[in-house]
């Protein structure tokens, strides 16, 4: 939850101004003709680090294991994880083709973890299903 509401920040806010320090870059651009390579720049941490975080997260809290996992189990998570990717990929799709500028740059870098989003929810409810079908 931090590093989702630290994302939301960086996004929505103004959270490049947070963790100012010098990092090596493999490539950057100071302005749009001076592509440099292999330097050493300054540049606000805490936009990576709440990136890297929430991927981090989402991938601990969508890929780990049920205490009851089996086979049918695994199967839904196989099945919840093609719909997220459909779904994912379809959206994109869409939002290629109708939307642009700055909210298409936004929607992209939403678009990053909408996927495990996706499969959480898809695969949660599928699950939930599955358990009551078997209790009754």
């Amino acid at each position: 939850m931090p590093f989702f509401v630290s994302c939301i920040y960086c996004l929505f806010g103004n959270g490049t101004n947070i963790l100012p320090t010098k990092v090596f870059a493999l490539v950057c651009n100071t302005n749009f003709m001076d592509v440099g390579f292999c330097k050493i720049i300054k540049n606000c941490l805490f936009d990576e680090l709440s990136v890297i975080g929430l991927a981090v997260s989402l991938l601990f809290i969508a890929f780990s294991k049920e205490k009851d996992e089996d086979e049918c189990i695994a199967e839904l998570r196989m099945r919840s994880l093609v719909w997220a990717i459909i779904v994912n990929y379809s959206l994109l799709i869409v939002v290629t083709v109708f939307v642009y500028d700055t909210f298409y740059m936004t929607f992209a870098f939403i678009d990053l973890f909408t996927m495990l989003f996706l499969f959480m929810i898809k695969y949660n409810i599928e699950l939930y299903k599955f358990r009551r079908t078997n209790n009754e």
